[in-house]
């Protein structure tokens, strides 16, 4: 079987999104660890219709970059077929950060570790036979992909995710 390199991006937009730019800090700029759980499958839609769902879990840290992350996937062809396997972080490219434990736009009040933020890596899958359940509602959070030369998954459809600062 072919494995396959990929750009993976995800996106905890979620509510802490909704953060104003001040209310948050940047740790783009100093060294910090977080877990990454992907518990609901993160789907995203290529053009031609295609599907795309992963899950998983790891962590990943900034200043020095580092990434332990893998999960499961499955790609739904548009004419029925499905391939279903596993991935596995190679490189974190980036991770923008939004924020930690409170909402203040919708006075929601998280736990001071439970952040959001959208993180960039490159990853291998690798086809296998596993499977997983897949939602249809839409929402913010979600997966992007990138398989070079084969197909873009640029509609994020639905997910969930978040991140958890351990450092």
């Amino acid at each position: 079987m072919k494995r396959r390199s990929a750009l993976v991006a995800l996106a905890a937009a979620g509510l802490l999104a909704l953060m104003p730019a001040s209310a948050t800090a940047d740790p783009n700029n100093e060294s910090a660890t977080f877990e990454l759980h992907v518990d609901v499958p993160n789907v995203a839609m290529a053009s031609n219709g295609d599907t795309i769902g992963i899950t998983g879990t790891g962590t990943f840290a900034v200043h020095p970059k580092s990434v332990a992350v893998s999960g499961t996937f499955a790609h739904h062809v548009a004419g029925g077929s499905t391939f279903t396997g596993t991935w596995t972080a190679t490189d974190l490219l980036s991770f923008e950060f939004y924020g930690c434990g409170v909402v203040p736009s919708i006075g929601l009040t998280l736990p001071p570790d439970f952040c959001g933020g959208a993180v960039k890596m490159r990853v291998d899958f690798m086809p296998a036979g596993s499977t997983h359940d897949n939602p249809t509602q839409p929402g913010e959070e979600g997966v992007t992909v990138v398989v070079p030369g084969i197909a873009n998954f640029n509609k994020i459809v639905s997910g969930m995710n978040h991140y958890v600062r351990t450092s």
